[in-house]
Parts: structure tokens; sequence; C-alpha cells
């Protein structure tokens, strides 16, 4: 047996669950897998406030109850418990982006997981993890704030596989876990776990580790200038991000499908399994009206074209749902203090 870890780095504060901040980079390869076994995946989302699509925008992200409501969805409509862990093993790397580049850049096995630590809101922001070192081993222990066992065994059995799948990729196969530690009890299919994992699987443990080699192992593919560029991107990015709440996103998102002939809110509040009465209440408890969450997308789109596209200003003025281009300019105006070809001549004379 294990003794008790030497060092152990301090979890991350429990994410406040309302917030739709989670990069939903699973919820889009448990899409894919659905319609490859001939379901349709817009029956995951019902009731969730987006459709399948949404989520193939970079930017798109949901909360933990959207994501748990897809993940249980899921399992009932495709029977197979072990989804996580299936999901998980089959991981491609390149789904994980910016995170991916910068596995790779590490210098060796230990600065991968440190980094993993270091940036897992970018790995979907669904467990709070932290790093134990043990005399024998170096884990990462996980921790997850799903109160249904259900969607917690999910979610840990696809991260545990998922990272042991990367690191073999990515440092090589002989860097694989020592020993899987889950709180969970063992299931019918413990077998499974053996499989995927290449190594002893403790079940009922008090908490969810997956030990690896104490000593670092080299990556071959490690570049330090790569690593530095990643580590600055993903920076910038968490300094940008400001993660409204769920509710805030569901609407916002349903305006933004179509800012020409926006949703009204009584559709909305219908995607939703809800009224339009008990939709406008939710959004005046959190100090938003449908008028106001409309003005702010037409805001982002309109400037974003005038500042990023060459389209003149009656076709943005039509594409982002105003009457008409001097509508728009008066807009622009009241945002900037500049008309739109004001605004544009600043922008270059800045490049």
């Amino acid at each position: 047996m294990l003794s008790s870890p030497l060092r152990t780095s301090l979890p991350p504060a429990a994410p406040a669950p309302a917030a739709a901040d989670v990069c939903p980079v699973v919820l889009r390869q448990l899409m894919a897998d659905t319609l490859r076994g001939g379901h349709d995946p817009a029956v995951l989302c019902d009731g969730a406030g987006f459709q399948p699509e949404d989520l193939y925008d970079a930017d798109y992200r949901v909360s933990r109850a959207q994501y748990a409501h897809v993940i249980r969805r899921a399992l009932r409509l495709l029977g197979r418990p072990a989804l996580g862990l299936e999901l998980g093993a089959a991981v491609n790397p390149v789904s994980w982006g910016l995170v991916s580049l910068g596995f790779m850049a590490c210098r060796h096995s230990r600065a991968l997981l440190d980094f993993a630590i270091e940036h897992q809101h970018e790995c979907g922001r669904l467990l709070s993890l932290h790093g134990e070192d043990h005399p024998q081993t170096w884990c990462l222990a996980a921790r997850s704030h799903f109160v249904d066992r259900v969607v917690d065994g999910f979610v840990v059995d696809h991260f545990f596989a998922a990272m042991a799948q990367i690191c073999r990729q990515v440092v090589g196969d002989l860097f694989n876990p020592r020993l899987v530690e889950l709180a969970s009890m063992r299931p019918s299919y413990g077998a499974a776990y053996e499989h995927v994992f290449r190594c002893p699987v403790r079940f009922g443990a008090g908490q969810n580790r997956l030990h690896f080699p104490r000593d670092p192992y080299a990556v071959r593919s490690a570049d330090a200038v790569v690593l530095a560029q990643v580590q600055r991107d993903l920076s910038a990015r968490a300094d940008r991000r400001h993660a409204p709440s769920e509710l805030h996103a569901l609407v916002a998102q349903a305006i933004r499908r179509d800012l020409a002939a926006p949703m009204p809110l009584g559709a909305i509040a219908a995607s939703l399994h809800t009224s339009e009465r008990t939709l406008r209440r939710r959004l005046e408890e959190e100090g938003l009206t449908y008028a106001a969450l409309l003005e702010e997308e037409r805001h982002a789109r309109a400037m974003a074209l005038l500042t990023q596209s060459s389209r003149n200003v009656q076709q943005i003025a039509a594409e982002c749902g105003y009457t008409n281009a001097r509508t728009l300019q008066r807009a622009v105006q009241r945002w900037t203090g500049l008309s739109p070809t004001g605004l544009r001549r600043r922008g270059r004379a800045e490049d």
C-alpha cells in the first residue's frame, strides 16, 4: 500500500455551479459518438438550451448543469455504463487544442502533469486537480463537484482515461500509470478499467488518484519557445474570459443564432421547457432583460463586422437586425462617439 503523500498542492476552490464556463470538448466528442451509433445528437440537447452545432463555436461554453443534463440523457439513450471510460480512451489529443500543444512542448512528463494542473480549466473545468508527491509515484488527484454519482463517475472516468492515453501518445508507451485509485465502487464491468489503464485499479478509495512514475520521462517533442508562447496565449485567454451566468449564456446564444430575425423570448422559453413569464422573471432576478441582451449581441456583432470585415454599413445593419443603415450609424455614434467610417479610419490608423 502506498504511504501518505510527502507534499500536496492545495486544490482550487469549488467552481460556481451556475456559471457557463465549461469548455464543451467532451460534449463534442459525445455528439460525434452518438451520431456514429445511428442516433440524432439533438436528442441529447433537448431541454439543455443549445443545439449540437452550438458546441462547435470555439468560444461557446456550457454550465455544469447543462453538461450533466446531456450526460444523463446520453447514458440513458446509449445504454453504455462505461461510456466515460470508452470516450476517454478514444480521445483525440488535437481536440484539447492549445493544452495538447503545451503538453507536447513540455520538457518532461512531470512538467506535463504540472502543466495539466496549471491549465486545468482549459481541459474542461469539470474537476479540481492537484498534485501529490508520494515515495514511489507522483499523482494527479481529482475531485468532482457533481452531486450526481453517475455524472461524477463519467467525468472522472473520462478525464483519467484521456490523460493516460494522451500521456502515452506524447511521452511514449512506457510512461503508463502505475496505479489508479477511484472513489467509486467496482462495477460489473470493472475489468474494462484494467484494460484501459494497463495497471492495477483500486476501487472504493478515499480519493480519485492517477499515479504515474515518479521519475521524469523526457518528451521528444519538447520546445521551450513554443511552450512559452502557449503559456502566454492561455494566460491571455484566461484574462479575457468573463463567464456569464448559465441563464445569461442560454438566452444570449439563442439570440445570437440569427440576429437578423432574433428568436423571441417566448420561443426561447419553450426551448427551455418553461414559460415566457417564468423566464422573464428569472432574467429580472439576475438584473437582465431580453432587450438588453439583444442590444448586447447586436453591439458585439456590429463592432466585430465594422472592424474586421469589408462589408458596407447597409449589409452590417441587415445582418445585425437593425432597421436600416441610419439606425446602425446612430448606434455606433452612441457607443464610440464616432461614425462607422470614422471608426474604420481610426482602426486603420492604429494598424
